[in-house]
């Protein structure tokens, strides 16, 4: 199953997907990205 959670910043993204883990077994987290340039203050991971 994949599953994509998707949202405004603030929308409770990190929150659903911390709730996901703790619930589930063989959950794995990819990190996020964005297609947008990297703004001062961004760090790349």
């Amino acid at each position: 199953m994949l599953v994509i959670l998707s949202g405004v910043a603030g929308a409770g993204k990190d929150t659903v997907k911390k709730e996901i883990i703790k619930r589930m077994e063989n959950v794995v987290s990819i990190p996020s990205v964005t297609d947008r340039p990297m703004r001062p203050g961004d760090i790349a991971r």
